[in-house]
């Protein structure tokens, strides 16, 4: 596997962003695309392709590398397409990424037994997907200048009657030039109760489990290391979510390990040689 540089979504755009098209609920509107929390979505009325696309429009002309749906409810079926376009009248295309399914392969060759139903096509059943934030990432590689994006989903299949989507993240996206070192560690942080009886017996209650990933990139140069690193920390703060794409060039694994997160106690920068800086990175996912 090629080695790929990580990507953080800074600096994001959502919060600039005035989202339209498509019919939502008076309850859930469009405008919740940008806001959080994730549970107060967008829901559509219905399931009809022209009610399930909405319309991105950017406070001013932005680089745009990386974007998401987040806390999406859309079907194994499911389908998207999102246009860039750099003018306010969305009529100079910067990218287009066609129609692609929204649940695309995630089992490598040779993971799945030849009697799963999935062998074939490697896509997730929807037992694989129960228990975790469904985020669709959306990579576009190279910086794209972008004042509108158009998203066209078509989910007619969906068994709720609507599709609703917690966040559409929109970002620049830094991709670092040095990748954080080997040891970094990643996993969940598990919320689940757990109560034990006088007898014995142990009782549950499931609850959702963030993502979570610490590490440090140990010689990031100097001027990176202040002007990305030491603003992106200083601007997100704990609070502020992002993108985090740890493997850009990895799809068939992005659907575990791109996620949107905040920043939780990183600790300091260090001088670690001439002209190199040691980025700490901590992140935890937003539920």
């Amino acid at each position: 596997m090629a080695v790929q540089r990580a990507v953080i979504g800074w600096p994001r755009w959502t919060a600039s962003a005035t989202f339209t098209g498509g019919s939502w609920s008076a309850t859930y509107p469009a405008a919740n695309l940008g806001t959080l929390p994730l549970a107060r979505v967008a829901r559509s009325t219905n399931l009809t392709a022209s009610n399930t696309k909405f319309r991105a429009t950017l406070s001013a002309q932005r680089g745009v590398r990386c974007m998401a749906l987040v806390r999406h409810n859309l079907s194994i079926t499911a389908t998207y397409r999102v246009r860039v376009w750099s003018d306010a009248g969305a009529t100079v295309s910067t990218w287009d990424s066609g129609t692609l399914p929204v649940w695309a392969a995630v089992y490598p060759p040779d993971t799945l037994e030849w009697e799963a139903d999935n062998w074939w096509s490697g896509t997730p059943l929807a037992d694989d997907l129960a228990g975790s934030t469904w985020t669709l990432p959306i990579w576009i590689g190279s910086l794209k200048l972008a004042r509108v994006i158009d998203v066209d989903i078509v989910d007619t299949a969906n068994t709720a009657g609507y599709i609703e989507i917690g966040l559409f993240e929109i970002s620049q996206g830094w991709q670092v030039s040095t990748n954080p070192d080997f040891g970094a560690s990643f996993g969940h942080r598990f919320r689940s109760q757990e109560v034990e009886a006088l007898g014995g017996t142990k009782y549950f209650e499931r609850r959702d489990k963030p993502r979570v990933w610490r590490g440090q990139i140990s010689a990031l140069d100097r001027d990176e290391a202040l002007a990305n690193g030491f603003e992106h920390l200083r601007q997100a703060d704990v609070d502020t979510p992002f993108l985090w794409f740890p493997y850009p060039g990895e799809p068939v694994h992005w659907v575990r390990t791109v996620f949107l997160a905040r920043n939780v106690a990183p600790g300091l920068l260090a001088y670690s040689s001439p002209g190199r800086e040691a980025l700490p990175m901590s992140f935890e996912e937003v539920l």
